[in-house]
């Protein structure tokens, strides 16, 4: 099956969700949840995402990729 290419309206949604999960992580809240409910996968947060937010949530990346 043909891998779907997002859209930039996807894109952008991704790029909101892990800013607002690495605000969340800065101030001590649980950003697994919103992440993993996200449904998004943790290769296209890494590809899209700022790499600043996603080192924020290294922890919550390689936890949700175990």
């Amino acid at each position: 099956m043909a891998k779907k290419r997002l859209t930039q309206r996807e894109i952008g949604f991704i790029q909101g969700l892990v800013c607002a999960a690495a605000l969340q992580e800065d101030w001590g809240a649980d950003a697994y949840d919103v992440i993993s409910g996200s449904g998004y996968k943790v290769d296209d947060i890494r590809k899209y995402c700022e790499a600043s937010d996603v080192e924020k949530l290294k922890n919550v990346l390689e936890a949700i990729e175990s």
